[in-house]
């Protein structure tokens, strides 16, 4: 049975150990000096950890983690915005970062998928009991828009609402333009906004299926060529826009030169999707997916989730 180390020194703890106990062996720690003192013990598959913790941060911890045990995956988790410290986040490359409360169907399949890293593809290995699915392949820029049409137009017609219909085009827009330009090397021909249409053999797939409940989304190229890396520094300067045109609004500083739309796809799935993976196998292929529940609008969750399978 694999071993589950979570830190944290709050009441949260329990209802992870009601999430966890059943499927994994689970230690515990309040800080990471005990948490240090543990994974020295024992054979540790994951780490769990509250951002703030007493005497250090998750941060100390996961640097101890970087330096010591880089082979076991970490999770932080955090009642805050994680956008208050994405610098940090940043510079440790720290991929996966939750907002709690979490959903238990979705942090145990997030802990599975990390720990094992079988199963990460395909939509069916994260909505079950599928009663539809469909597809479209995209090999040239001009498709991008007719194919966000038709899919927003076929979940409709499973008998989904969506509520919020513009932000969600918008969404697969940005996630089909990265996946056909950037990860076929056409970053230059996005920024000037030129048409084009990807070599023989070159396409990105996107698939959508549903159940009773809910529905999904998965944009997949096959080039591999996103990184872990990538994703948060798309993010941070995201974010660091976000911060400039705050400021710009109270002092009236011209930042037209400062803003572009660098990261802006990567950010919206992250803040806009109710739940999300990125799922990357390095120079094979590169999978978005999006779920959603019929009961639930599009919602900002400032969560990060990203699964490599470096096989």
């Amino acid at each position: 049975m694999n071993t589950i180390l979570i830190v944290d020194h709050t009441d949260y703890k329990n209802i992870l150990k009601d999430y966890f106990s059943s499927y994994y062996s689970v230690l515990f720690a309040d800080c990471a000096f005990d948490a240090i003192s543990l994974l020295n013990m024992h054979d540790i598959d994951l780490v769990i950890s509250q951002v703030a913790l007493p005497g250090d941060n998750a941060f100390d911890l996961y640097n101890y983690l970087q330096n010591h045990y880089t082979y076991i995956p970490a999770i932080m988790i955090t009642e805050s915005n994680i956008d208050i410290f994405f610098d940090e986040i940043f510079r440790q490359g720290i991929g996966n970062v939750l907002k709690i409360p979490v959903n238990k169907t979705e942090f145990v399949q997030l802990v599975d998928k990390i720990i094992s890293r079988n199963n990460v593809f395909g939509l069916s290995n994260y909505i079950h009991n599928i009663i539809e699915t469909n597809s479209i392949r995209i090999n040239a820029s001009k498709q991008i828009q007719s194919g966000v049409d038709t899919i927003l137009a076929t979940i409709e017609s499973w008998g989904f609402t969506i509520k919020n219909k513009v932000v969600l085009s918008l969404i697969l827009n940005e996630m089909i333009i990265n996946a056909v330009y950037h990860s076929h090397g056409y970053t230059h021909e996005k920024e000037m906004r030129v048409p084009i249409e990807l070599k023989e053999g070159q396409y990105v797939d996107i698939s959508f299926c549903h159940n009773a409940s809910t529905y999904g989304i998965a944009v997949t190229d096959y080039q591999g060529t996103l990184s872990k890396g990538k994703i948060l520094e798309s993010i941070y300067k995201a974010i660091e826009q976000e911060q400039l045109i705050l400021h710009a609004a109270k002092t009236g500083e011209d930042i037209t030169d400062k803003i572009s739309e660098t990261g802006r796809g990567i950010d919206l799935v992250r803040k806009l999707a109710s739940e999300f993976y990125f799922v990357i196998q390095k120079n094979k292929r590169t999978e978005i997916i999006l779920l959603f529940e019929s009961s639930s609008s599009i919602q900002t969750s400032s969560s990060l989730k990203i699964i490599e399978d470096m096989r």
